[in-house]
């Protein structure tokens, strides 16, 4: 397939943009921590399916940051990202210039090729909070998932007065939306810095009862963070949430409390196989004995 399709939006030009790809962490930022992505790759290890090598979707793949760290666990990734700058960024990275492991494609995350193909695992990382028709990109992905393949989806947590697509502004979820669109737009025109000279800010934001009836809606089966984390990964302070976690006998405590600490809405969406019907998530204590 062809690996260039003319993405539907476009950038400032001049200086801002100029400014954007100089300063902006996505743009120039090194690897994602590998730390963190052990610790979250633990979590959901046990719904991948068995295959090897892995089939790996990156939806905003941006540069390649987290891309590389599926590429050194032995899978084969496509990145997709309306960037054509980013794209040709991460083709740059250590491990993602050789083409036998990575493919990078230009592409709009709201209209995906038609011949994508499909993937065991499909990734939305901090992609739905800038994209004004979240719902067209959650469609695609489920799309290109194959038959027990995996939706891994990080965005926005509206619950959480605490979070980084606009600097220095504790609460913004918690305004009120026409309010906040007078504040972004505001920013946008005077103050690009907070918001790190992006075009496309975040303007959505999201809970994790909205976004799991969502994909529950697509058939698929859905878990979020605390039902897969493990007791062992609770440590230090942390450690007093474990009352929280699934038993044998009992789902998840007061998911509520866990949303309002999170700082994003982290999703697990398993597709069912060809001779599976359409399902909810099974209890994460089946599952963690299925495990």
């Amino acid at each position: 397939m062809n690996d260039i399709s003319e993405p539907t939006q476009r950038f400032t030009s001049g200086e801002t943009r100029t400014t954007y790809l100089a300063k902006n962490r996505i743009a120039v930022g090194p690897p994602g921590d590998p730390e963190e992505f052990r610790r979250e790759y633990q979590r959901f290890e046990r719904l991948l399916p068995q295959r090897t090598p892995l089939r790996v979707l990156d939806i905003g793949c941006g540069t390649g940051a987290w891309s590389v760290h599926w590429v050194s666990l032995g899978s084969k990734v496509t990145g997709v990202d309306f960037d054509a700058e980013f794209v040709a960024r991460a083709r740059q990275r250590e491990n993602l210039a050789d083409n036998a492991v990575f493919r990078g494609i230009v592409a709009d995350a709201t209209k995906l090729p038609d011949d994508i193909g499909e993937f065991d695992v499909v990734a939305l990382n901090c992609l739905l909070e800038h994209v004004p028709d979240w719902r067209a990109v959650i469609r695609e992905a489920v799309r290109a998932l194959a038959p027990g393949g995996v939706l891994l989806l990080h965005t926005t947590n509206r619950y959480n007065p605490f979070q980084g697509e606009v600097n220095h502004f504790p609460f913004y979820p918690w305004i009120p939306a026409r309010l906040r669109d007078r504040i972004l737009a505001w920013i946008m025109k005077h103050r690009r810095d907070l918001v790190n000279y992006t075009d496309f800010p975040a303007v959505n934001w999201f809970s994790s009862p909205q976004l799991s009836k969502v994909l529950q809606d697509l058939g698929l089966e859905v878990y979020d963070r605390l039902d897969l984390m493990r007791p062992t990964q609770l440590t230090g302070l942390r450690s007093i949430a474990r009352w929280m976690l699934p038993g044998s006998d009992h789902p998840a405590r007061f998911k509520f409390l866990f949303y309002l600490v999170s700082p994003t809405v982290s999703l697990y969406a398993r597709r069912p196989t060809k001779s599976a019907a359409p399902s909810r998530a099974q209890p994460a204590a089946a599952l963690r004995q299925s495990s």
